[in-house]
């Protein structure tokens, strides 16, 4: 199933073959029509093609809606969709159609065929889900020579990059839109894209799975040390409270016995001329003077 790769290797005559128009159409409408794509194509003036599109459409809008009309209208709506993809106003597209069209049935098939391309070219196939879906049930265009060509394109472009899986097998099903040899094809295609998001969905899994094990350890840490610190906290608060409950007097003294056990001076160290001398004689002249204006213990 050979399938357009994008919207710009799509050329105007490849969409839609306007040359046997000069004869049948309306002669002002089939004079914009040639100019516009001269506009589009050679000159590659995209707002002026754009604009004479929309002068010829207008022109028509006001006319009848028989047979020659409305295949001038669509080959006037082809070059306007071009000329809006190439401004990069890709989604004025359909807005600008529907003021033409009442609805995506009464599309033409290659008017279809083209949006179906443009939409799934900048990766926005869902804005054509429901559309070429309408577009496909309608009775009317299951009997036009197009319709093999919309499904075909509904199927690669929109259903299989969607994941509709099971809505694309049914359609290949259906005989109006493939041949038999089609089916084969296509069939394989929905297969080989279901075993493609099989493995997605696989990689995926394992991707998260070994970070798991590696959160439990993780927060049982912070909970530990949370506890340690919540032990610790305990400790300090049940110490500083006992040491509230002491006198200033007996403080004093085991800070005083405290240094001379730990720093274990006497005359004869070193140490004892030094700085640590005399924090340890001002401790003593403190605890004396506490003891002689303590009151005298009874018996």
């Amino acid at each position: 199933m050979a399938v357009t790769e994008n919207v710009s290797s799509c050329s105007l005559s490849a969409m839609w073959d306007w040359s046997h128009l000069s004869l049948s159409g309306t002669a002002p409408t089939v004079c914009l029509l040639d100019a516009a794509a001269d506009l589009l194509v050679l000159e590659r003036n995209f707002a002026g093609a754009l604009e004479l599109c929309e002068r010829g459409l207008q022109i028509l809008s006001a006319g009848g809606g028989d047979t020659k009309n409305a295949q001038v209208k669509a080959s006037l709506c082809v070059i306007g969709i071009q000329a809006l993809a190439e401004m990069d106003q890709w989604r004025e597209v359909l807005p600008w159609l529907f003021q033409y069209y009442q609805n995506a049935q009464e599309m033409p098939h290659n008017i279809m065929e083209l949006c179906l391309l443009l939409y799934s070219s900048v990766k926005q196939p869902h804005v054509m889900l429901d559309l070429s879906r309408d577009w496909l049930r309608d009775p009317n265009n299951q009997l036009l020579p197009g319709y093999r060509k919309v499904a075909e394109l509904h199927l690669l472009r929109i259903l299989l990059p969607l994941g509709h899986l099971s809505e694309a097998e049914e359609l290949v099903q259906d005989p109006r839109a493939f041949t038999a040899q089609q089916q084969e094809v296509a069939l394989s295609a929905v297969a080989e894209q279901r075993r493609r998001l099989k493995r997605e969905e696989e990689e995926e899994a394992e991707r998260e799975s070994p970070g798991e094990p590696d959160h439990p350890p993780a927060a049982g840490g912070a909970l530990a040390r949370r506890e340690r610190l919540v032990r610790m906290y305990g400790a300090l608060s049940v110490a500083v409270t006992w040491v509230r409950r002491i006198p200033l007097q007996r403080l004093l003294v085991a800070l005083l016995l405290m240094s001379v056990i730990l720093l274990r001076l006497d005359p004869a160290s070193p140490m004892s001329h030094g700085p640590i001398a005399h924090l340890l004689l001002l401790l003593r002249q403190m605890a004396n003077s506490v003891f002689k204006n303590s009151p005298p213990s009874r018996p």
